[in-house]
């Protein structure tokens, strides 16, 4: 039995045994009872209908706002935050571990981590905190997460009046024995201090359960067996919470030297000596530390954690307390997903990619990212152009977002057809040239195609261009005016002319780049570039005394990667493998979506994403988009597309799947 649910049923039971066995010794237990816990068994009646919470006030400690519990003289700080890498169950420990020792928290300090919705927080309680201590407490945090200070005060709606006539109900026992007349005066009391004291609390904000286990065991094994499956199972929670504060190592010493004194309970002993040496064991192997711990959900969980649903389980959070918590150590926090996940805090324009492992939605705030640019792997089939039609088919709903697409398959021709997108066909239609005439990428690329000489003067470009689409069967391209909104360059003619297909790639988004270059800055993304099979960029590209493999247009792809946003466009580039794309612009890249595929195909990717276990394993095992069609007429089908998703600049992964538009199919 956990306190504070042994105060409430130690009320109920002294009641009725004054009731059922009046006596001087029964009664001065009851009024004891009701005198000392009559305030929690309110509490636990009132709360069986309505979530309550203490009663917090804004309270500014030096640039801080805290919210002040006057009650308890308990301040909490907090902070919205967003992790600055992404890991999860038990290969989260080490990280977990390293933080709490870092924050060095002193007793009667807590701290909590909590879940709401899509957001996430972290509060910071403790009873006298000066602004140093806060300005420590902020500094380690920054450290693995992302901050921006809020609050929570109090909502202004007091308890209702109805738990008066609860508090009054012994006063019809008075008839009976006028004993109970105390009593009742007693609770009414306890009534009294609820309304002043507390206030009902937003049932969106409020945590429906928590975590029972009185002691979690000690063993390593079963915290390696366990962390991943607990982890997950809170991460599918709407709203979760951890809040865990140091447990001094003289009460552990304390514990467990217990068991050298009662001999005659030998079988205790054996387990109480059995559990010291798996904790002395697991804190000398793996530098834990001992903690309290207690666990918040919106439902039960069966787990090692014993989650139950409890009225007061919203109260239990906001008025931390060793009694009521789980003994455990550093590394048990591993058990909850407080690394997991994490996004770019939100300043604009959002694009759903699709949904993590546990069913939530994973959004990339385009806004927010330093850079734009995004890097899309996978082999052949994993769906990747349905993928990456599906994200532009989103992007196109916002107004002020123009699409290019550089096709060489036709794989988004039908892309066109529901954006209205304006289809180029090349080498029909070419870009206008004249743009290109003194530029030296341009020249660049006419070389390494052998259209041009080093020893050339001046070129003519438009002669250049006119030779390489003769060979490829048209003898007269048109320019075209490129002012639709939306366009998509199809290259489908020149399949089967390698060389003419990549020319002509590297050419569009050559033309493209330099216009982009020819505007004002711009910070915010005006334009996104979309080129599909990027190993045709490596047609011509040659690998210099550096190592670096370049040529024309990948040597303008990495100045605007390191330019970051600021020319006003994102360029997304879509290869089958990573050893077609070079390590450099893969690194700089906003965004990564690597999909799946075999080992053999994921052994660059691997290398240079530095994928772990669960990455790898995840990525082998994903279903083609082929094989989830399924049955597309029944509501809610949609076949998907499974990968891993990368943001910069944090150590930011979500294993996701991608649920693909079946229009871009039909149309086509």
């Amino acid at each position: 039995m956990r306190r504070p649910h042994v105060y409430i049923y130690a009320v109920l039971l002294s009641l009725a045994a004054a009731l059922l066995a009046p006596h001087p010794v029964t009664i001065l237990i009851a009024l004891a009872a009701a005198a000392l816990w009559g305030e929690w068994l309110l509490l636990w009646i009132y709360c069986r209908r309505w979530p309550l919470e203490p009663y917090r006030e804004k309270r500014q400690i030096g640039r801080y706002v805290a919210a002040y519990d006057p009650r308890r003289g308990l301040h909490h700080v907090l902070w919205m935050a967003e992790p600055t890498r992404s890991e999860f169950g038990i290969s989260a420990a080490s990280t977990v571990h390293e933080l709490y020792a870092s924050l060095a928290l002193q007793p009667g300090e807590y701290l909590a981590v909590v879940q709401i919705g899509n957001q996430r927080f972290i509060r910071y309680t403790a009873r006298k905190p000066d602004e140093s201590r806060i300005a420590h407490i902020e500094a380690v945090l920054r450290t693995y997460f992302v901050l921006h200070p809020t609050t929570w005060v109090s909502l202004k709606v007091a308890p209702e009046r109805w738990i008066y006539y609860a508090a009054a109900a012994p006063l019809a026992l008075a008839l009976f024995n006028p004993a109970f007349f105390l009593v009742g005066a007693l609770l009414l009391y306890h009534a009294r201090n609820i309304r002043r004291w507390y206030r009902q609390a937003d049932a969106e904000l409020a945590l429906e359960a928590v975590s029972t286990k009185r002691d979690i065991g000690t063993s390593r094994q079963t915290l390696e067996a366990f962390a991943g499956a607990e982890a997950a199972a809170l991460a599918k929670m709407r709203k979760w919470a951890v809040a865990f504060a140091p447990r001094p190592e003289a009460a552990v010493e304390k514990e467990f030297g217990k068991a050298y004194e009662s001999i005659s309970e030998k079988r205790s002993v054996v387990v109480k000596l059995h559990k010291t040496s798996q904790l002395l064991e697991r804190m000398l192997k793996h530098d834990e530390r001992p903690v309290y711990m207690q666990v918040f959900g919106d439902r039960e969980l069966a787990t090692q954690l014993e989650i139950r649903r409890d009225p007061l389980a919203n109260l239990l959070f906001w008025i931390p307390n060793p009694a009521y918590m789980t003994k455990a150590l550093s590394h048990d926090l591993s058990r909850v997903p407080m690394f997991y996940g994490g996004k770019l805090m939100s300043s604009g324009r959002r694009l759903v990619v699709g949904f993590d492992k546990f069913g939530r939605p994973v959004e990339v705030d385009i806004d927010s990212m330093p850079v734009a640019h995004a890097v899309v792997l996978g082999p052949s089939g994993m769906g990747k152009s349905w993928a990456v039609g599906t994200l532009a088919l989103k992007l196109a709903r916002y107004d002020d977002l123009r699409l290019v697409v550089v096709d060489p398959h036709g794989d988004y021709v039908s892309l066109a057809g529901l954006i209205g997108a304006r289809v180029l066909q090349v080498p029909r239609h070419i870009p206008p040239l004249k743009p290109l005439e003194d530029n030296r990428y341009f020249h660049m690329l006419l070389m390494e195609f052998g259209l041009a000489s080093p020893t050339d003067g001046a070129v003519d470009a438009k002669a250049a261009v006119e030779a390489m689409a003769k060979a490829a069967g048209v003898e007269k391209p048109e320019e075209a005016v490129v002012d639709a909104r939306h366009v998509v360059w199809d290259l489908r003619s020149l399949k089967h002319d390698s060389t003419a297909q990549a020319f002509f790639v590297s050419l569009i988004l050559l033309w493209h780049l330099v216009q982009q270059t020819a505007r004002p800055f711009a910070e915010r993304v005006e334009t996104v570039i979309i080129v599909d099979e990027a190993a045709l960029l490596m047609h011509s590209a040659r690998l210099t005394e550096t190592g670096v493999v370049t040529n024309a247009v990948l040597s303008l792809i990495r100045q605007f990667s390191l330019g970051g946003r600021k020319y006003g466009f994102a360029l997304w580039i879509i290869a089958q493998l990573a050893d077609h794309v070079p390590d450099d612009i893969i690194k700089s890249a906003g965004f990564v979506l690597q999909l799946g595929g075999t080992l053999r195909a994921l052994e660059r990717s691997a290398k240079v994403l530095m994928l772990d276990r669960d990455d790898i394993q995840y990525l082998i095992s994903a279903t083609t988009p082929r094989e989830t069609v399924g049955n597309l007429s029944a509501a809610g089908k949609r076949p998907y597309a499974m990968g891993l998703l990368e943001l910069s600049p944090r150590q930011i992964k979500y294993h996701v799947k991608i649920p693909l538009d079946p229009e871009l199919k039909e149309a086509a």
